[in-house]
């Protein structure tokens, strides 16, 4: 026989099915109520719906239906053909951008001479109106000469290809769960309890040479990265 919290979890989730992402949910003590059961029977459920993230939690607010969770596949695939492949339009909020001397981790990673020119670009990157990641890129300034007159609220990527003919492969890609700095967690709308995937993504060109790092902190409510294994 299933345990009561499973039968709770059963008829939330059918009823999730039918609602809008942003719908609130009635209170724990509301749901008790209606279902005749445990206020921590309620809880249980909810946790286990938030575990699967159909719902999302915001301290002081109340908890809401989340949106369908977005896959990232750990390829090069730039965020603007994620979201496409999804349904959804993307688009960035350029914070930052400029040109600078590397330091020496950056000329490290990039195998640069030090202090060797390095543009870094930070963007708020949107899937429709709903703010996803943040990304920091740096790339050398000697292989894309002009690059900040480009338009950068679309793909890099597509910008690598358009105007300078280079075509990324992966290098590597390292993924941590984090919380959000308070910085992070305002300009992504969210708690900063909230975790969140860090991701370093590397980008090579033929000969393997890296030319592109960028460090990115997606949602954890809203994304997930799909790793799958390689051919053998």
């Amino acid at each position: 026989m299933a345990a009561k919290y499973e039968l709770v979890m059963k008829e939330l989730s059918a009823e999730i099915a039918e609602m809008r992402a942003g719908d609130q949910l009635p209170t724990e003590q509301q749901l008790a109520a209606r279902f005749n059961v445990s206020s921590m029977t309620v809880r249980r459920a909810l946790e286990a719906l938030t575990h699967a993230k159909r719902i999302v939690g915001i301290r002081g607010k109340g908890t809401f239906v989340a949106e369908p969770a977005l896959t990232k596949r750990m390829t090069l695939a730039s965020f603007t053909e994620s979201m496409r492949a999804a349904g959804r339009t993307a688009r960035a909020e350029v914070l930052s951008a400029g040109i600078a001397p590397a330091s020496a981790d950056v000329a490290d990673g990039l195998g640069l001479e030090a202090a060797a020119s390095v543009y870094t670009v930070e963007r708020l990157r949107f899937g429709d109106d709903t703010p996803l990641s943040i990304d920091r890129s740096q790339l050398p300034a000697e292989l894309f000469p002009n690059l900040l007159g480009n338009d950068l609220t679309g793909s890099l990527y597509e910008i690598l290809r358009r105007r300078y003919d280079v075509h990324l492969t992966r290098a590597s890609s390292r993924v941590a769960a984090v919380l959000p700095t308070e910085r992070e967690a305002e300009l992504l709308g969210i708690t900063a309890d909230q975790p969140c995937l860090r991701v370093v993504a590397r980008g090579s060109l033929g000969d393997g040479r890296v030319v592109e790092v960028t460090r990115s902190i997606y949602r954890g409510d809203l994304y997930e990265l799909l790793i799958e294994p390689e051919d053998t």
